[in-house]
């Protein structure tokens, strides 16, 4: 397939490799399977593409909001590279869909992106909301996630695209974590009260985006989890990951942790 060919440089430079860790040229696990099951697993991986194209606005957005705050230079560039990174991802899930489909697909279409309101917020503290919603908690999110769908991957293209996923979403997630580390008590107090909203903006983003749940083991072994697999994953990520890094700075957590012991509701 053309797409075999197709590949970038991790560093985001278009024309090296897609991934330091580079695809398998044959896939018995996806020989195996029929063409439902693929037919939903290309349909699943495509939609993936579509979502790191989004995140690469994200990214774009936090790169803008650290300049502003006058962050450190290397958070600065980590985020410039960030939008490239979601741009190599969403190239990758894009053949790894191709790959599931049997033939080359499109780029898929953009889907739209809205930058958080954070109503009532000072321009100044919603840079660092900013920062903190997409960063410190999406993107640990999306870690967890992605940990969950390795954990059941077992075809060796999902093996590989999920890892290579996974590495530069915990790079993400520490952007934030290393923001928050430059901020002084002044300022974390005016972030505290915000901290609960966007926790459960960000878990309700998470389980109202349109996304297939397959219901069947040999999709969870392609990347394609459970909803219930993709809930524990959040909801651990929140308890484990979230509310230790945010009271490691002295931020309060109590209200979050009231909200998870209550069952988390976003609705």
């Amino acid at each position: 397939m053309a797409s075999d060919q197709v590949e970038l440089r991790r560093d985001g430079r278009w024309g090296g490799r897609v991934t330091n860790r580079a695809l398998p040229g044959e896939d018995p696990s996806i020989d195996e399977l029929d063409a439902e099951d693929r037919s939903e697993l290309s349909q699943v991986w495509h939609a993936r593409a579509a979502s790191e194209r989004r995140v690469a606005e994200s990214f774009r957005v936090i790169e803008a909001a650290l300049r502003r705050l006058g962050a450190p230079s290397d958070l600065v560039l980590l985020a410039e590279r960030a939008v490239d990174d979601e741009h190599r991802h969403a190239e990758l899930c894009r053949l790894v869909a191709s790959r599931f489909h049997g033939s080359e697909l499109p780029p898929p279409e953009a889907l739209p992106h809205a930058v958080p309101a954070h109503r009532g917020a000072s321009h100044e503290l919603k840079q660092s909301l900013f920062v903190i919603g997409q960063s410190c908690m999406n993107e640990t999110l999306a870690s967890a996630f992605l940990e969950k769908s390795l954990s059941a991957a077992a075809g060796p293209t999902a093996d590989v695209a999920l890892r290579e996923l996974l590495s530069d979403e915990i790079d993400h997630a520490r952007l934030g974590w290393a923001y928050l580390a430059t901020t002084t008590r002044e300022q974390r107090a005016e972030i505290g009260p915000w901290l609960l909203p966007m926790a459960k903006a960000n878990l309700r983003m998470w389980r109202e985006s349109p996304r297939a749940y397959p219901d069947r083991a040999r999709l969870w072994e392609q990347g394609a989890p459970s909803r219930d697999m993709v809930e524990e994953a959040l909801l651990t990520a929140l308890g484990e990951l979230i509310v230790p890094g945010l009271a490691r700075f002295d931020l309060p957590t109590e209200g979050i942790v009231r909200w998870l012991a209550d069952g988390a509701k976003t609705s």
